[in-house]
């Protein structure tokens, strides 16, 4: 190739002077100069920079959206699904088939206080633990009965509770899970 001769179409011509060495180990005439004029930089990095950027500006990708909430004691941990609203709190597992384990509903009230549950339309037995605000576990209703009448008992704790969390019946007993545990509320 003659020097000077045109063999790209960005305008860049042949020179045979290694200290005009571009990318890919080709020679050019009028490199630019400096990173930020560069092609390959262009090309590359700055797509890639801007994506970063999207992601981290438009995207919310924080632990809380990433891991389900769930409830731990020790190296048990339980997914919940998190209820506050008046409503949802109200309904509960009402007429809901069964609960997998391992899962279980946590309600989550703004101030301390005796809350009471009943089994109304319930179809499986439960254990309901109320929970302290320091995420002490203060009473276990264990094995509490489903009921399908209109006339059904209510359950309330002794001790005041921020939050009431119900499982699967059995699952208390059979990870130890007692009252004074100290329990770990992830993304909650």
């Amino acid at each position: 190739m003659k020097k000077g001769k045109n063999i790209f179409s960005q305008g860049r011509t042949y020179d045979p002077h290694p200290h005009n060495l571009g990318p890919a180990g080709l020679l050019f005439a009028n490199k630019p100069s400096g990173l930020w004029g560069s092609r390959p930089f262009k090309n590359t990095f700055l797509p890639f920079f801007m994506s970063l950027c999207f992601q981290f500006l438009f995207v919310n990708t924080s632990y809380a959206d990433t891991v389900p909430p769930q409830v731990c004691h020790l190296d048990n941990c339980v997914t919940v699904e998190v209820v506050s609203k008046q409503g949802d709190v109200e309904r509960g597992l009402m007429y809901r088939a069964s609960l997998d384990q391992n899962k279980g509903m946590l309600f989550v009230f703004a101030n301390d206080g005796k809350y009471s549950f009943w089994m109304k339309n319930m179809r499986f037995n439960l254990d309901i633990l109320w929970i302290s605000f320091d995420d002490r576990i203060v009473y276990i209703g264990q094995n509490i009965p489903a009921c399908m009448s209109d006339l059904c008992p209510i359950y309330t704790s002794d001790q005041s509770a921020r939050y009431v969390l119900e499982l699967r019946s059995g699952f208390t007993t059979t990870h130890h899970w007692k009252v004074g545990d100290k329990l770990d509320l992830k993304g909650v």
